[in-house]
């Protein structure tokens, strides 16, 4: 704990000092009080660097005020600048875009004094940059951490689980407006259909997710070496190394959402096409085993997303195909004798409003948690 600001920050606390206040105290990131959750990169000792949404980190204090220390990696603009949410006692109190460089962020102010539990998340993905946390400054002192939940959930998906899109509303009548593309600002991963079944059970999640991906084939058709399976170990997507130590987070419970990029590789008319049946199952049905192989008493999940239906493209029956082609793989893995692999689709989105670029809103996300609570419940997952 350090009584002064950080270092770079010393001339806006002198200005600061011109007026009375309750003491601020520095904490830098590698206080034991400080819970950290999700995939970080440790090996900068001047805070840990992550770029998957949902990384969080999670302390109690006594205070009135929080400010967060952050260095976004990102490249800048409506793609690649970063936001956190910083949640107050389970309410989202501020949505902050983070700054290039180090910089100190004003986080919260006015809290009723007392005690406080606050989470840091980054609400974007891992496509708006990676960002480096360098600590936190607080009007108050930081206390022991609350107790981390029992039960670890782990959401793995696309763009769908990432939230993409999911903060705004886009109304379609001739169903050419959702066509927006992405912008950082209107995606939060803390509306996301996985954080709210997280804050359901209690449970602590993780949430590794990339948009584009696929279980066999991305949506601009790469493949090996490409699709999401061959990312999942990595920390940073687009980076070899390093890799994520998976002994660090052990999920009770896997929920995988992909396939939906698999089925809208466009063909040569320029049409979505479906990816083939058996190269499809195969490889996932080798990623379960990947995980099976990492978490031996995990309870997997396999979903279908609900941003298919059998509507588009006409004639092509996607919505029906994919159903087949995942139940088909999950009896299979569940014959070879893996009884804790589970099949479960979504209801499909059919009607606006839509996020940006046809995701669900953030109404849509609320959708899917009941229909997937309900699901885990009803076979005691």
């Amino acid at each position: 704990m350090n009584r002064s600001r950080f270092p770079w920050l010393l001339p806006v606390l002198f200005m600061a000092g011109c007026e009375p206040f309750d003491p601020w105290f520095d904490y830098t990131a590698d206080d034991q009080k400080l819970q950290l959750i999700g995939r970080m990169d440790f090996s900068s000792p001047d805070g840990p660097t992550y770029a998957h949404p949902g990384v969080t980190v999670r302390f109690r204090c006594n205070c009135t005020g929080v400010d967060v220390a952050f260095d976004d990696k990102g490249t800048g603009g409506e793609e690649h600048t970063n936001w956190v949410n910083v949640i107050v006692d389970g309410e989202t109190k501020a949505k902050v875009q983070l700054k290039q460089g180090p910089n100190i962020l004003r986080g919260a102010r006015n809290l009723p004094k007392g005690e406080h539990v606050i989470e840091i998340v980054k609400r974007t993905e891992s496509y708006a940059g990676s960002v480096q946390f360098l600590g936190v400054s607080l009007q108050g002192i930081l206390l022991d951490p609350p107790p981390r939940p029992e039960k670890r959930m782990e959401f793995i998906g696309d763009s769908i689980t990432c939230g993409y899109g999911n903060e705004v509303d886009i109304y379609a009548p001739t169903y050419t407006e959702p066509n927006t593309g992405y912008h950082a600002k209107n995606e939060d991963i803390s509306q996301a259909y996985g954080s709210l079944i997280g804050r359901k059970f209690n449970a602590e999640v993780v949430t590794t997710c990339i948009s584009g991906t696929g279980i066999y084939r991305n949506l601009d058709g790469s493949t090996e070496g490409k699709a999401f399976p061959y990312l999942y170990m990595r920390i940073y997507p687009s980076e070899e190394k390093p890799l994520w130590n998976h002994s660090l987070f052990i999920p009770d419970v896997i929920v995988i959402n992909l396939g939906n990029n698999d089925f809208n590789v466009s063909d040569e008319t320029q049409t979505p096409s479906a990816p083939p049946a058996e190269p499809f199952k195969a490889a996932y049905a080798a990623f379960v085993r990947q995980l099976r192989e990492l978490y031996p008493s995990a309870k997997i999940v396999c979903s279908i997303g609900p941003m298919m239906n059998d509507n588009y493209p006409p004639g092509r029956k996607h919505w029906t195909r994919m159903q087949q082609y995942v139940s088909e793989m999950v009896e299979s893995v569940r014959a070879s004798g893996d009884t804790h692999v589970y099949y479960f689709a979504y209801t499909p989105i059919v009607g606006d409003p839509y996020g940006e670029d046809w995701h669900p809103t953030a109404e849509s996300h609320a959708k899917m948690a009941e229909e997937l609570s309900s699901f885990l419940e009803r076979n005691g997952i």
